[in-house]
């Protein structure tokens, strides 16, 4: 009794005990081998400000269970990702934009929030849904009024979710109107692009493209590399995102004999009970991996040999299997032999489509009609003549359609060819036209209709056991990368290399579920081995091989790039060398085995030139030539170059350029949706940590 009174006494601290283990034991996750400190829960900044991975999770969490609840949805490990991506680019925008919004003094009445979902001005996403919409094929107003308050009162942390996208999306729309708005051209700006795109020169040119002689021709010094890697690797093309390379071996899950025999075993032992069913439809639901039942006509040659045979022969209410199609084994039972109608008809069609008037096609129907009842033998001249079915209409066909069931074709059509006797001449109007039917022949076929219990060769959980030990062997055994691969070798087993893993990717080449072998690779230290890592039907065994930091490269990073770079400069140093006062493109394309080429009218504007030469600089250096003018040799980006100006004509003076301004503030305001948000998050600077947690 006295140990009783205590807790009784002290139930205010246990209760706050029980709590605080609890939060701790859902926080777990979040605490457990992040490091310590109030950074633990971060996974992300934007302008130095810190994004809680608490909050985070918690919108996730509403979000999902809002599916799961609300709507029903199940919510699977993809949804669950997406979900997550779309939450972080939720909260990245309003860290973002959100501010420069408030400073613009944006806001949202409650007018201007109802008016975008049941007002004048609704939202596309709802102006275009069907079941918004009223007889008229207009939104309703009452409808989506209603659906919206349904959403409250039904789903109200969806409508929290909603409601607050509905109104940070609006802001942005207004924000970006207005930058929209500002975008000016002045009459300078569009007299330098009217220019550009009306300046032309036509001009011969020699190229000798880098491609031309093979690489291995100029040998790379680590002084030469080293020098370009020294120069370049600031410049913005070359800048890193981070990411991680890594290898994986793959051990497939595959179904053992005994896994087959014990399905075969199973299905052996439901063939009496499928056999004396008296409700096959339940018994095949309660039994089939598909958990539908079906009675499908049986085709001959559906299974192997001895069992077609059998499903062919046999008598109804018959079982035959368990028989193995593919990676499935079969229970097969003969439901019944019914009888399906089936007729064979020619026909003439005269199209109602592409502009053609009923009233003209129905009085050719007529006509020909009358033309084949008096002599049926002008029906195949006709058919070549007139019809524009382009599945029957062959001399070799003769418009006819062999033998058909109901279900084949559309319903006037099929009253014509079944509802009609054998001879029949009549004309059945369909939406495509205007058919002369004539009934060629009547018939009665038997068809096999089955049902079908079936049973995929899936591994069991044993054969997932015997997999793993065999992997997580490898995986102690195997902890650098040479015995890593040496191993796989031997026992025959697959090693990919992945180069390139960056920080926002969830995908790997050749998995089927790659998330917790990301997230294993996003936390490893270089060289570290795996455990086995179920992906999909496989277990996985990585070994992380590098870590490569966001921002300007290491030089083993692009060594093989800047080396091709270093290979194209000693090229065109060379060339240079020996194209130089060549003046004679004649003989200088002689001399490189080259040819020359011709452009004509190239504007000033332009990115390429002819024979897929995407050459902006060197295009910019030939239009400073003057006409008759025989360039130096120009390096670019594709080649060395040697130009003959043959004619530039100047652009004639514009005569009104509120066209050409027009043009280009409506190309720059058609950047804004897509560049303002990106060209933000540049500005304040975002650091996506992510993949530390996922």
């Amino acid at each position: 009794m006295a140990v009783i009174g205590k807790i009784r006494e002290r139930g205010g601290l246990l209760v706050a005990i029980t709590l605080v283990s609890l939060a701790l034991f859902i926080l777990g996750d979040w605490l457990a081998g992040r490091g310590t400190g109030r950074r633990e829960n971060v996974i992300g900044t934007v302008g130095g400000e810190e994004i809680s991975g608490v909050e985070f999770e918690r919108r996730v969490n509403d979000e999902t269970e809002s599916y799961r609840n609300d709507f029903g949805q199940q919510v699977n490990a993809q949804m669950t990702e997406q979900v997550r991506n779309s939450v972080w680019q939720e909260m990245l925008k309003a860290k973002v934009m959100l501010p420069q919004v408030e400073e613009a003094g944006f806001s949202l009445t409650k007018a201007e929030y109802d008016d975008v979902r049941f007002g004048e001005n609704i939202m596309p996403d709802f102006r275009s849904q069907p079941n918004f919409q009223g007889d008229d094929g207009k939104p309703s107003k009452e409808k989506l009024k209603q659906y919206f308050q349904s959403v409250q009162l039904n789903a109200p942390v969806y409508h929290e979710i909603q409601k607050r996208r509905i109104t940070e999306n609006r802001l942005y729309a207004k924000y970006t109107n207005l930058v929209k708005k500002s975008v000016y051209v002045n009459s300078a700006q569009a007299k330098d692009d009217y220019l550009a795109k009306n300046t032309k020169a036509s001009f011969t040119f020699v190229a000798k493209r880098y491609d031309s002689e093979a690489d291995s021709l100029y040998a790379v010094e680590d002084k030469d590399l080293r020098r370009y890697f020294d120069q370049h690797k600031n410049d913005k093309k070359y800048k890193q995102q981070a990411a991680r390379k890594f290898e994986y071996a793959m051990f497939p899950v595959t179904a053992s004999d005994a896994d087959r025999e014990t399905t075969m075993k199973e299905l052996n032992e439901l063939r009496d009970a499928f056999t004396a069913s008296t409700d096959d439809s339940l018994f095949v639901v309660a039994n089939s991996e598909s958990r539908a039942f079906n009675k499908v006509p049986y085709k001959e040659g559906g299974a192997d040999k001895l069992n077609d045979s059998l499903i062919v022969n046999s008598p109804v209410g018959s079982v035959v299997g368990p028989y193995q199609e593919g990676g499935q084994w079969k229970l097969v039972k003969i439901e019944e032999l019914a009888d399906v109608p089936e007729a064979r008809v020619r026909h003439i069609l005269l199209s109602t489509q592409g502009g053609k008037t009923e009233e003209v096609q129905k009085k050719l129907a007529d006509s020909l009609m009358a033309v084949v009842k008096r002599d049926r033998s002008k029906f195949e001249d006709l058919v070549v003549k007139y019809s524009e079915d382009p599945g029957s209409n062959t001399k070799e066909k003769g418009g006819v359609y062999d033998w058909f069931d109901k279900q084949q074709m559309v319903p006037e059509f099929t009253a014509a060819s079944f509802d009609e006797k054998v001879g029949a001449i009549t004309i059945a109007k369909t939406s495509y036209g205007f058919h002369i039917v004539e009934v060629l022949g009547q018939r009665t076929r038997q068809e096999r209709r089955v049902a079908t219990i079936e049973r995929s060769m899936k591994p069991s959980p044993a054969t997932f056991k015997d997999v793993y030990k065999k992997a997580n062997d490898f995986s102690l055994r195997n902890t650098d990368l040479e015995a890593f691969k040496k191993a796989a070798e031997e026992q025959g087993v697959q090693v990919t290399p992945v180069d390139e893993l960056r920080n926002d990717q969830r995908f790997v080449p050749g998995l089927q579920d790659a998330n917790s072998v990301v997230t294993w690779v996003n936390r490893a230290e270089v060289n570290t081995v795996s455990e086995p890592i179920q992906s999909g039907d496989n277990y996985v065994v990585a070994i992380l091989t590098g870590i490569r930091e966001e921002g300007a490269p290491a030089l083993e990073d692009v060594r093989e790039q800047f080396t091709k770079e270093v290979v194209k400069e000693k090229k065109a140093a060379a060339w240079i060398a020996k194209m130089q006062g060549k003046t004679d493109l004649n003989a200088l394309a002689s001399e490189l085995s080259a040819s020359v080429q011709n452009a004509t009218e190239l504007s000033e504007n332009s990115f390429s030139l002819p024979g897929g030469f995407a050459e902006y600089e060197v295009i910019g250096k030939i239009f400073a030539l003057e006409n008759g003018q025989t360039s130096v040799p120009m390096a670019g980006d594709m080649g060395v170059y040697v130009v003959n100006m043959a004619a530039k004509t100047a652009a004639p003076e514009p005569q009104d350029l509120n066209i050409d301004k027009a043009g280009m503030v409506q190309r720059a305001q058609s950047r804004v949706d897509g560049g303002l948000f990106n060209a933000l998050k540049e500005a304040v600077g975002v650091k996506d940590e992510r993949y530390k947690f996922y």
